[in-house]
């Protein structure tokens, strides 16, 4: 089994995506999941073949720091927006190498916004936009390294400060969206 597609249902309980070693696709979206088992399988094993896992629009209710420990290194899309997903984020995620995707909008993160160090390499949407307690503070310059953003949602939080002028550096960037922060 490589594609799993479970999205639209009414599925609740425990989220487990530990159904398959060749999983390479996962969309667990929309349904009443609570929370979300760990990826033992895939961190020990050989099989780390998940790459794309979405688990949005439901009601997860883990800690955010919890969360992203227990997903596959090697994942490449992470989709979890729209849950109940609380906490702060970590200052790294150099456990995730090769994240294109990261989105986790419309949840209940909060405190300062990570700018991730030298995290997300391979990063092209950032979207962190929504929050019911919201980020606070200015935008880490740290954030603006990230040469191959293409996408920066940050709408609808606390940020505060100025834009850094390393905007000017993301030669691929095509949406910056800032909005609603008061």
């Amino acid at each position: 089994l490589s594609y799993l597609d479970v999205s639209g249902n009414q599925l609740s309980g425990v989220l487990d995506a530990q159904v398959a070693p060749s999983l390479k696709y996962a969309d667990f979206s929309n349904n009443g999941f609570t929370s979300m088992r760990r990826f033992v399988q895939y961190k020990v094993s050989s099989f780390q073949s998940l790459r794309f896992f979405n688990m949005s629009n439901n009601i997860i209710q883990q800690n955010a720091t919890d969360l992203l420990e227990i997903i596959p290194p090697n994942i490449e899309e992470f989709v979890a927006s729209n849950n109940q997903i609380s906490g702060s984020l970590p200052d790294s995620l150099d456990n995730l190498p090769m994240l294109r995707q990261f989105n986790m909008a419309s949840n209940s993160l909060s405190g300062d916004l990570p700018g991730f160090t030298s995290s997300f390499a391979t990063l092209q949407e950032l979207d962190l936009s929504n929050q019911t307690k919201g980020f606070k503070g200015p935008i880490p310059e740290n954030l603006w390294r990230h040469l191959s953003l293409k996408t920066l949602h940050l709408a609808g939080s606390r940020l505060t400060g100025t834009i850094s002028s390393l905007v000017g550096s993301l030669a691929v960037l095509e949406v910056f969206d800032m909005t609603n922060n008061l």
